[in-house]
Parts: C-alpha cells; sequence; structure tokens
C-alpha cells in the first residue's frame, strides 16, 4: 500500500514573496504551503500527507468537502503546493510515533482510483494474482536521489489512462486491472486487445520456446479513457513493464524492448535512451518531467518514468521511480 500519510522532519522553511500569513514548508522533493500561526518549524516531525490523498469525511477535515475530500496541487500567492502538513497531536491521539512511519491507515486515507471507464468495466474473476507486482512507481519526490548518482537510466513517457495486465502462467491467462481479474465479454477493451493483438498465444508460445511465464503490463489509453488528451479515435495499449514471473524478475531494457519487438506490441514512448543523473536535485527531475506528448505533440505530456540501464548497480535490480509534470497537475486537477 502506498505511503499517504507519513511521520517526516521539516527539512526547511521557505517565505514566499509578498505573503505575510502563509510560508512553504519542505520535506525531500515535496513543499507544502502552511499557515506560519501552524508555527511550524525545521527539525521538527509533522504529518504530512501527499496529493491523491482522500480524506475520510469526518467534521476535522470539513474544509476539503469542495475537493471532495481529495488533496490536489495547487498554487497560493504563486507558490506550488502539493499535499497538506499537521502537527501530530492535531490527527493523532495516542502512541508515539517516529520518523518514517506510516500513519495511512490509522488516519483512514486512501488512494484516488480515477472512476472505471464504462468500457473496461465487467464481470470481475477474482483479485489481481499475488505472484506478480502491482503498477505503481515510487514518486521522485520520497526518494534519495543522491543515492543513484552517477547512474544512468532509460527515461519512458507516462501515460494518462488505465493499467493492464496480461499475465501468463500454470493456470492460463489472467487479464487485469490495477486490483481486479476480469473475465471475458465481448466489449471489454482489455479483452479486446487480448484478441486483436494475440497475446494469449504470444504467452503461450514465448512460454514453450523458454520456459518461462512472462505478465504485460501497460497503459490503456483513447477514446472514453480519462479525458483522452491524445485525442485518440479507439483504444489501446502501451506496454511499459514484462515481468517474468518464473525468475521473479523484470526483464532488463534490452530483453524488455527485444521482446516487444517479438511480440509486435508498442511500448511507451522512449523520451531518451540514457540520462545521465549528474548531480541532479529532485527539481531537475521534475522540470524533467515537463514536456509536450510523443503521442500528440498538442498535449502535455503526464510525466515521465526513470528506469535504470545498469542493473548491477543494486542488490534489488531494476531501479525505476516516475517524475509527474506539476505543469500537467495544475492543469488537470492532480
Amino acid at each position: 500500500m502506498r505511503k499517504l500519510a507519513t511521520i517526516r522532519k521539516v527539512d526547511e522553511i521557505r517565505s514566499i514573496e509578498g505573503a505575510d500569513a502563509i510560508e512553504l514548508a519542505v520535506f525531500g522533493g515535496w513543499q507544502v504551503v502552511v499557515k506560519k500561526a501552524q508555527e511550524i518549524r525545521p527539525g521538527m516531525l509533522v504529518v504530512y500527507c501527499e496529493i491523491d490523498s482522500v480524506f475520510p469525511e469526518q467534521q476535522q477535515y470539513e474544509f476539503m468537502r469542495q475537493d471532495k475530500f481529495r488533496l490536489r496541487t495547487k498554487k497560493f500567492r504563486g507558490a506550488l503546493s502539493q499535499g497538506i502538513v499537521f502537527k501530530i497531536d492535531e490527527v493523532l491521539t495516542v502512541g508515539n510515533f517516529a520518523e518514517g512511519e506510516d500513519v495511512t491507515r490509522i488516519l483512514g486515507i486512501t488512494l484516488y482510483e480515477p472512476p472505471i471507464p464504462a468500457a473496461i468495466s465487467g464481470d470481475v474473476v477474482g483479485a489481481y494474482p499475488g505472484t506478480v507486482p502491482k503498477t505503481d512507481e515510487e514518486r521522485v519526490q520520497n526518494l534519495d536521489i543522491e543515492a543513484f548518482s552517477g547512474m544512468s537510466f532509460f527515461v519512458t513517457e507516462k501515460l494518462d489512462g488505465t493499467s493492464c495486465s496480461f499475465i501468463f502462467d500454470e493456470a492460463g491467462l489472467h487479464v487485469c486491472g490495477r486490483n481486479w481479474e476480469f473475465s471475458e465479454i465481448p466489449d471489454q477493451t482489455f479483452w479486446k486487445l487480448v484478441r486483436h493483438y494475440d497475446i494469449e498465444e504470444k504467452l503461450r508460445d514465448y512460454h514453450a520456446r523458454t520456459g518461462s511465464y512472462l505478465a504485460l503490463q501497460g497503459e490503456v489509453v483513447g477514446y472514453g479513457i480519462q479525458s483522452n488528451i491524445y485525442g485518440l479515435k479507439g483504444q489501446d495499449i502501451f506496454i511499459f513493464n514484462i515481468f517474468d514471473i518464473t525468475r521473479q524478475r523484470y526483464l532488463p531494457v534490452a530483453a524488455y524492448r527485444a521482446t516487444l519487438d517479438d511480440f509486435a506490441l508498442k511500448g511507451v514512448p522512449v523520451v531518451t535512451e540514457n540520462f545521465p543523473n549528474v548531480g541532479y536535485d529532485h527539481a531537475r527531475f521534475l522540470k524533467y518531467a515537463e514536456g509536450k506528448s510523443h503521442l500528440n505533440p498538442q498535449a502535455e505530456r503526464e510525466g515521465v518514468v526513470f528506469r535504470s540501464i545498469d542493473e548491477t548497480r543494486s542488490n534489488q535490480g531494476k531501479i525505476s521511480f516516475k517524475a509527474i509534470s506539476n505543469k500537467y497537475l495544475l492543469k488537470h486537477g492532480g
């Protein structure tokens, strides 16, 4: 579960030009506008809640009702603000809390999920299979960028659609959204894409040739999905990850691209083949996320995903994270 509300130490307080009543509290790569009357200070432990947090409809959060209790990216007096900050005793009445502790469940906060498009709804077979990781990259603001200094990254565009996984294992093919597996019906978009691209046959053949079961994870975009900023007439899928279920690891970049070619499937658009992390800070990564979409040059892209090229640098194998364009979030209310 994503850590939407955590105990954080305030790194810095910055003034806002021309503002007497508000200032900026900084946490890693995040910044939040706070009232000076809150007396938030550097080094203080506080509760920080990220954007896309949805709060329970309780009296103490009534001020969020106009936003349907969801935290969004906003600007106050020209200063970007992402999230909300509480003093610990304002929302947590019992217990001792340490820096980094996850208090999402305690506060009853959930992750905002866009409505499921009608073309994707269908009969649910069961939960998303536990043998394959769900698709949810960490945001760059939550990471220690210096830990990746000197590494190079393969960068792709993050598309604004709905995630889909085609998972082939001993039981056969599982067609899944973010949380659920769906049964096949004629008009269900995910299943239409399976049949259009012969995905089941390709996964079955790959297993016969290599002995490995695979999961293809991608973003479905197009008509009727989100706001369709790309102006597509139909729906299509762009694969961003391939997971080897048998070996329990993601395919490295070169193998991922070779498999896409073998399967005659589209990958997410490539922004750059080699992005060197040469002393960049959070702001530089976030600035790089801005730009026009490769699918539609008239549209602002949602952001980018960074994936390590040399996976021997980490005991975990693949290192990947996302940077969402603040320009996009301000325009689309994210």
